[in-house]
């Protein structure tokens, strides 16, 4: 009996190899399904000379003839058609979640951040606690003032928009967080809070076509900061201010809509303006080149002075964090032993070491 199913699995299989050539389609020349022309058969020579692309015209010839092709396009339409009528929009670098959020995946590397595949070991564990040990042990001995920021993963904050149910237990995040706890360093993971604050608005704190958070989510963020800067600097005058909010919507904007070939969604915009103020009251550029540098001046010098080493998600904190200085420099990088020099030439009174929870791991180098 084991000889007859092997035997009849080996004529399936050449069946299966012998059907595209059986099959094959000698005499058409357009494809309907595709409204072309198919590739001739290519000849060894041309105008005289040898053909040098006979190979890859006859790569051509087959791929377009081949016995079964045009019942494996219905296939592939179909299940086209499938995926996108139930919203199963995805690729390695983004998917379609539910109720039109989209989320980032990162070549999948997000995707383990959701499903908290992706703790450390113990041994990367014991390293990025010695990395933020050593670090702090650098800025008390020099007199500086440090504060750590990891900011939430969008699908942290807004896990019910995912496509899977996010599972319980501790995150790389949480991971991290304890080891701040350990070493008793100030620290802000504003997940909870976030999560905390979101039912309170008709409008979402992140960007539902974006990686980012949008002004209002970036705001309360800059609220827990004033919170820790002010405790650093009792003395400090740290200015307060209110801002008005507006709500529009876009149907183009987000990162995440190229990465799925999606060309309209709706996202909502988010606008925060000082109320009845002005900004460049408070402060104003000495340089804003983006990625290439930002450097900030406070309208009162008896502020503290910072650096922040931050990556994008800070881009919309800056101006509701460069306020609480007399001045700051923004470095679209992570800290390392490099900057250590150039930090004690800028003479600051505070560090803020900040990245985003999926690249957290990295906040020093």
């Amino acid at each position: 009996m084991k000889k007859i199913i092997q035997v009849v699995f080996i004529l399936c299989i050449l069946m299966i190899f012998a059907f595209p050539i059986l099959k094959f389609n000698l005499k058409g020349t357009i494809s309907e399904k595709e409204n072309r022309a198919l590739a001739s058969k290519p000849t060894l020579f041309k105008d005289n000379n040898f053909n040098e692309k006979i190979f890859s015209e006859y790569d051509d010839y087959f791929a377009d003839r081949f016995g079964g092709r045009n019942k494996l396009i219905e296939l592939n339409n179909a299940v086209d058609k499938f995926l996108h009528a139930n919203s199963l929009i995805a690729n390695e670098m983004a998917l379609q979640g539910r109720n039109g959020w989209f989320y980032f995946l990162e070549d999948g590397n997000n995707l383990n951040d959701f499903f908290k595949a992706n703790l450390l070991d113990k041994n990367e564990l014991t390293s990025l606690k010695n990395k933020i040990k050593n670090t702090i042990n650098w800025c008390d001995s020099n007199g500086i003032k440090y504060l750590f920021l990891i900011c939430p993963n969008k699908h942290s904050v807004y896990p019910e928009n995912y496509l899977f149910d996010r599972p319980e237990g501790f995150s790389r995040a949480d991971q991290m967080t304890k080891i701040f706890d350990e070493l008793n360093a100030p620290y802000i993971f504003p997940r909870d809070y976030l999560i905390s604050k979101k039912t309170e608005f008709n409008y979402p704190l992140y960007y539902e076509t974006d990686t980012h958070w949008n002004p209002k989510g970036a705001y309360l963020t800059s609220l827990l900061l004033r919170k820790k800067i002010q405790d650093f600097f009792p003395s400090a005058n740290l200015p307060q201010l209110e801002y008005e909010v507006k709500i529009d919507s876009s149907m183009k904007a987000g990162d995440i809509l190229p990465m799925l070939k999606i060309k309209n969604a709706k996202s909502t915009q988010v606008t925060l303006s000082p109320a009845n103020q002005k900004i460049d009251n408070f402060y104003t550029y000495i340089r804003n080149e983006g990625r290439d540098g930002v450097h900030t001046k406070g309208a009162d010098p008896t502020l503290p002075r910072a650096i922040i080493f931050r990556d994008s998600f800070f881009y919309a904190l800056e101006p509701f964090v460069s306020p609480f200085f007399s001045e700051a420099e923004y470095h679209w990088r992570q800290f390392s032993e490099e900057d250590k020099d150039y930090v004690l030439q800028y003479k600051p009174d505070i560090i803020i070491f900040e990245a985003v929870e999926r690249v957290a791991p990295s906040i020093i180098q």
